[in-house]
């Protein structure tokens, strides 16, 4: 379903900050992140807010940070965003507050996500393999394994010779949970 995702951040030095939002058409989907991180050099580590209501209506319930009720889940960052002459880029992010209750035992699975992932840069065009995946029960799925793998592409629409736009698009898999998502998308 397509979607409207706007952005913006800040930055001073190393430390950025920003906020994130995305509405589906058919108003079956909401959501409105913020976070905050530090960089140095090509490491980073942050704190991001993902908020999840219904819909866009219940921004009344923003401020409800009862664990077992809110729509917000608070997630810690490690990145390091490689180089140029090692172009491999690492993420493990932890979840440490809000939807990450586990059932059975009514507490916090600090469910974990790790990422690797691989970018080659041909002419205007960046092509990058990514391969995550789930290090135990959790959140993410009912036992370890791979649970984002694929490949997004991320380049310059030419319109003129003076006028371009940005595009990409994905094809990602979620092989432990049998799902396929692929997305496209402009910035204006």
């Amino acid at each position: 379903m397509p979607s409207f995702e706007p952005s913006v951040e800040i930055q001073f030095r190393g430390l950025s900050s920003g906020i994130w939002a995305a509405q589906s058409i058919d108003g079956k989907y909401s959501e409105l992140d913020i976070y905050l991180k530090y960089s140095i050099k090509n490491i980073s580590f942050g704190i991001f807010d993902y908020y999840c209501p219904s819909s866009f209506k219940e921004i009344g319930n923003y401020y409800n940070l009862n664990q077992r009720t809110t729509k917000h889940t608070l997630d810690f960052h490690f990145f390091y965003n490689g180089s140029n002459n090692f172009p491999f880029k690492f993420l493990i992010a932890t979840m440490v507050f809000g939807d990450d209750i586990n059932p059975e035992s009514n507490k916090n699975y600090y469910s974990t996500y790790a990422e690797i992932d691989f970018t080659l840069k041909i002419q205007n065009l960046r092509i990058c393999y990514v391969l995550g995946f789930n290090p135990y029960k959790s959140y993410y799925g009912d036992k370890s394994g791979i649970i984002n793998t694929g490949i997004k592409t991320s380049g310059k629409l030419n319109l003129s010779r003076k006028s371009s736009i940005p595009i990409q698009t994905s094809v990602l898999l979620n092989p432990l949970n049998d799902i396929i998502h692929i997305s496209m998308g402009i910035t204006i």
